[in-house]
């Protein structure tokens, strides 16, 4: 797409909105599968915004009439939820919100897609989390989404690890009242045989070459995942594939989400 020929008054706008933003592929993926599907005069561009400006920046978008929607990524899923109009029911269960969309009167109104996206990512690579052990890694706006989705898919067991125990903690507290039949609980840094590993923090993004967990004592076919989409590679999935792990990447992630986003988003809503 030669994004320039697009660009007149007629342009309806898309953006995704982070700090840092420099890393994000989703304008790519947005932008080619808008050319694909004719989607005329639709455009995505990366908005930088720091925490700080968040709030005054979401109320600025509600007075852009040609906004039509953007994707809320690290880190102000959670708080972007305090800033919008309304959001879905599974948003508000699980804290935070990853998409939203401005309807004709300037409101905004937002869901959390990445837990469905995740999950359809598996699925897609003939890996079905139903009866699995399931090992995770972060409780913020991705982590929770992931959690709620892979205990609506009734795992066997799903072990939830933060730094901070008190946010694990509330979070399977959570899950346990909406999910009763599920074995849910808190685990440590160090997991044990898993059929899925999944890290939902932002170690490893960008420059940081840290590991959020140890993978020493994961089962020998254990699915290592990340959610982070830059590098493509973390370091916690270089160290998999050097022990012989299956890996899975955040790309894979975004790119089962890129539809659902971008339906949320075009969605027309008086």
């Amino acid at each position: 797409m030669n994004e320039l020929s697009i660009v007149s008054g007629k342009l309806q706008l898309l953006s995704i909105i982070g700090d840092p933003i420099a890393q994000v592929s989703a304008p790519l993926m947005i932008n080619a599968a808008i050319l694909e599907k004719q989607i005329p005069d639709t455009l995505m561009v990366p908005l930088h915004i720091s925490s700080v400006g968040l709030q005054t920046a979401v109320n600025g978008l509600k007075c852009i009439q040609n906004f039509r929607g953007a994707i809320i990524t690290m880190p102000h899923k959670q708080h972007a939820l305090s800033f919008i109009d309304s959001a879905s029911e599974s948003a508000m269960a699980i804290g935070g919100c990853n998409v939203i969309r401005r309807n004709a009167q300037g409101q905004l109104h937002g869901d959390m897609l990445d837990g469905e996206g995740f999950v359809s990512s598996l699925l897609k690579r003939g890996i079905d989390v139903t009866g699995k052990r399931v090992y995770l890694a972060g409780t913020g706006g991705a982590g929770s989404a992931i959690a709620y989705a892979m205990a609506a898919k009734q795992v066997g067991e799903l072990i939830i690890y933060n730094r901070t125990p008190d946010k694990s903690a509330n979070l399977i507290s959570k899950l346990l009242y909406r999910y009763p039949g599920v074995n849910i609980y808190s685990g440590s840094s160090d997991p044990e045989q898993v059929d899925i590993a999944i890290n939902a923090t932002s170690v490893g993004m960008g420059e940081n070459k840290k590991i959020p967990f140890s993978i020493e004592k994961l089962g020998s076919k254990t699915v290592v995942c990340d959610i982070v989409i830059f590098p493509d590679k973390t370091p916690l999935l270089c160290l998999a594939e050097q022990h012989g792990l299956p890996i899975h990447t955040g790309r894979a992630m975004l790119a089962a989400q890129i539809e659902l986003m971008l339906d949320f988003m075009l969605h027309q809503v008086d």
